[in-house]
């Protein structure tokens, strides 16, 4: 990870040697060059500001990163000392954490080290449903493929969203993108076991991960509970009608049926998978074929060949 390091006039070379070990680079500014644009120019994975900086600028370019779209998500830690605290209001500098300077130097990196796991994780967070994202997906997969983890692996995707999405507006899909979400890792929580994992790919898409033995009863049951709660989010005209019936500006008419979901498994029997892409080729596969069945269903695969 990459660290910026934004002080006064004064830099704390001991301060530099320390956060040093903790991150993979550390980029000093100092207060009298132009802050934001280096940032913007290089970004890094974690802020750092000097109490010598924020006492003297206050909060001004804190505000002003917080309210960037771009890099308005990139942690800023402030460095003070301990008899600054009892000074400091809480909210008055938007920061998401603080060490202290006057702390020995094996707190400072292990607190920094706990920052530092804490950006990354959040970092790879879907901000809608908060699931693990693709990183993290690849990543848990990978590591549980190396460890000969005996597995399903299950892929999600949600049939006929973008239609939904058209008529009802994004933030009734964003509904649906939750309900989902809340769906899948409760039916997997229900399991109270190990080797367990759900993530966000993206819009529709969402992987989960269970014991072998368990990836029957746990398809079946996020698609009854599926089945049951989508039809919540349509109006009494579309439900009657059997779904979304919508007119091109050809004047051609199409039907869209109630949003089902589409369940495309793989199972890691035997070290089958050695590498998540193969794992995910194979899946994909699947699922187009259940996507082309009617109504939720799902797939296990159960080829024998190894990859």
């Amino acid at each position: 990870m990459k660290a910026v390091l934004v002080t006064g006039d004064h830099i704390d070379e001991q301060m530099v040697s320390v956060f040093s070990e903790v991150f993979d680079s550390v980029q000093v500014i100092q207060g009298r060059e132009d802050i934001v644009s280096l940032i913007y120019m290089d970004p890094p994975d974690v802020i750092l500001m000097d109490r010598s900086y924020l006492l003297e600028h206050d909060s001004r370019v804190v505000q002003e990163f917080r309210s960037n779209t771009i890099y308005g998500h990139l942690p800023i830690v402030g460095i003070y000392a301990e008899e600054d605290l009892p000074a400091i209001a809480l909210g008055d500098v938007p920061l998401d954490d603080f060490i202290l300077s006057t702390d020995s130097d094996q707190a400072i990196k292990t607190r920094l080290g706990f920052i530092s796991q804490r950006s990354g994780r959040e970092q790879d967070t879907n901000p809608l449903t908060r699931l693990p994202g693709n990183e993290s997906i690849i990543r848990t997969i990978q590591e549980m493929l190396d460890a000969g983890s005996e597995i399903a692996i299950a892929w999600g995707d949600i049939d006929h969203f973008k239609p939904y999405n058209d008529r009802y507006g994004f933030s009734r899909g964003d509904e649906v993108l939750l309900a989902t979400a809340r769906i899948i890792t409760n039916s997997v929580r229900e399991i109270q076991c190990g080797g367990t994992f759900v993530g966000h790919v993206g819009g529709d898409d969402f992987v989960f991960i269970c014991p072998i033995g368990s990836i029957r009863a746990l398809c079946e049951e996020i698609i009854s509970r599926f089945d049951m709660v989508i039809r919540n989010f349509y109006n009494d005209e579309d439900l009657e009608q059997g779904g979304i019936i919508s007119t091109g500006r050809g004047g051609e008419t199409r039907k869209f049926p109630v949003m089902s979901i589409s369940l495309a498994v793989v199972l890691n029997e035997a070290g089958r998978y050695r590498h998540y892409g193969h794992a995910s080729q194979d899946a994909s596969e699947i699922k187009r074929y259940v996507k082309g069945i009617e109504g939720s269903n799902y797939m296990i695969d159960r080829r024998g060949k190894k990859k």
